[in-house]
This record gives C-alpha cells, sequence and structure tokens, in this order.
C-alpha cells in the first residue's frame, strides 16, 4: 500500500511528457507556418517543353561546328603528324555522334538546323587544304580547332546555364563535355598557340543589394520574424524545462531526497 508522501507525489509530481512538450509543439507549428510562406509556389519548379531562339542557336552551333570538324579531321588523317592524325579520328568521330543526336533533337524540337558550315568555318577549311602536310598542317589544325572550341565552350555553358527545355539541357551537357575532351586533346599536341587565343570575358558587373537571396522585402520580414520565434521559442522551452525540473525537485518526498529509511 502506498505511503501518503508516495500519494502526494503521484498528485503534484512534474507535468506529463504531453505537457511538458506543448509549448515545443507549438513552436514548431510557427515555424511550420513561417516556412510555407517562403516556400516558391509550385509555377517557379515548372519545367517546359517549349524551344527558345537560345535554345535554337544551340543546336545550330553544334551543328555547325561539326560541319566543318569532321572534314577537318578527315584531313588531320591524311596530312597530320601520328599524333595529330589520332586527336583528327577522335574528333571526327565525337561530332559524327553529336551530329546524329543533334538532328534528331532538330526534329523532336521542330527547330531546323543548317545544312553547312558558316563561311567563316568554311575559310577555316581552305586554310587548312593549303596547308603542307606535316608541321605546318599541324599548326593551323591545331590552332583553328582550339580556338573555335574556346568560343562555343563559352556559348554552350551558357546556354546550358539557362535554358528551360529538359532535353536541350541534357544535350547541352554532353556537348560541352565533348568540347572539353576535344580542347584537351588539341593542347596535348603542343602546338596551341595560347597568346593568340582571344582573353576572357569575366563581367564585373556587381550584383544590386538583396539579389542574392532573391527575396523581396517582404519575405526578408518574415525571415526577420523567423529568427526573432526560433530563438525566443528556444528560451521559452528552457526555461520551461528548467522551471519543470526545479517543481519536481521541491515536489519529491522527503525519503526520495534521503535515500528513505533501511529499518
Amino acid at each position: 500500500m502506498r505511503s501518503a508522501s508516495e500519494l502526494a507525489w503521484l498528485e503534484t509530481g512534474s507535468p506529463s511528457v504531453f505537457e511538458r512538450s506543448r509549448p515545443l509543439v507549438r513552436i514548431l507549428f510557427v515555424l511550420a507556418l513561417v516556412l510555407s510562406l517562403l516556400a516558391p509556389g509550385s509555377t517557379s519548379l515548372a519545367q517546359t517543353t517549349a524551344v527558345s531562339d537560345t535554345d535554337a542557336v544551340l543546336l545550330t552551333k553544334v551543328r555547325q561546328a561539326g560541319l566543318w570538324e569532321m572534314p577537318s579531321g578527315m584531313m588531320a588523317m591524311e596530312k597530320g603528324s601520328p599524333l595529330v592524325q589520332k586527336v583528327g579520328f577522335a574528333i571526327m568521330m565525337d561530332h559524327g555522334r553529336l551530329d546524329v543526336a543533334t538532328r534528331a533533337l532538330s526534329q523532336k524540337l521542330n527547330s531546323p538546323v543548317p545544312d553547312q558550315p558558316s563561311e567563316e568555318q568554311r575559310g577555316w577549311l581552305a586554310e587548312q587544304m593549303a596547308a603542307s602536310p606535316g608541321p605546318e598542317f599541324d599548326r593551323v589544325f591545331a590552332n583553328r580547332l582550339r580556338a573555335a572550341h574556346g568560343q562555343v565552350f563559352a556559348v554552350l555553358a551558357q546556354l546550358r546555364a539557362g535554358t528551360r527545355n529538359d532535353d536541350v539541357r541534357a544535350f547541352a551537357t554532353v556537348g560541352n563535355q565533348a568540347v572539353m575532351r576535344h580542347m584537351t586533346m588539341l593542347e596535348s599536341t603542343g602546338m596551341v598557340d595560347y597568346t593568340a587565343l582571344p582573353a576572357p570575358v569575366v563581367s564585373t558587373t556587381a550584383a544590386p543589394t538583396g539579389i542574392q537571396l532573391g527575396l523581396d522585402t517582404s519575405q526578408l520580414a518574415v525571415v526577420a520574424a523567423l529568427f526573432l520565434l526560433v530563438g525566443g521559442g528556444l528560451f521559452y522551452v528552457l526555461r520551461q524545462i528548467k522551471s519543470n525540473r526545479g517543481r519536481a525537485r521541491a515536489a519529491r518526498p522527503a525519503t526520495a531526497r534521503t535515500g528513505g529509511s533501511h529499518g
């Protein structure tokens, strides 16, 4: 049978787990509400299959690159040194595969692509044809293709970063990987004159204040309120825990605090 002191302990003991957790539950509810206000709308994550003008530019750039680099690779196999022959063959094969993918995506998106290289690219092909076999051809081949790859690499990266189309994004990723591989192979010939390459263009324009977070004034106010709620809520919970422990020690029977009688 329980003693009177034990019955008093049961009646005046510390609050239940549910009672102790109620302040924390309230805080978590408010936190979830604030986060829901910050969450972007579902439309911001929506993807589109529409083809923009920049998507069409990407397809055109890759298609025209293949139309002049595949013949360049064939000439390299005939007029280049053994190392340049290998590089030319690899570039020709890569662009052959890319050309198949380009035409397939062009048809799927109903975005026409050209059937011949640009006038500038035809001039590069004529320059290679006029070069003597051996070192002269190697130099013309390596520098012309390396400079062209550097230009298209920057364009593909920019278009890849901004496209809204899933298929174009995947295609640009594959294309950029191929361009990077080709630049590395061309550089391995030891014929690239880096001083002749165009200087990189880097934007130095500072972003306006607040642009990095992408939050407007009302959202910044909600964020400030969130920090106040979390900080204040944590302080309140700690005080509740400390107060509950104090009440529990005060209500504990004397026998429990002294270890009880062993008689």
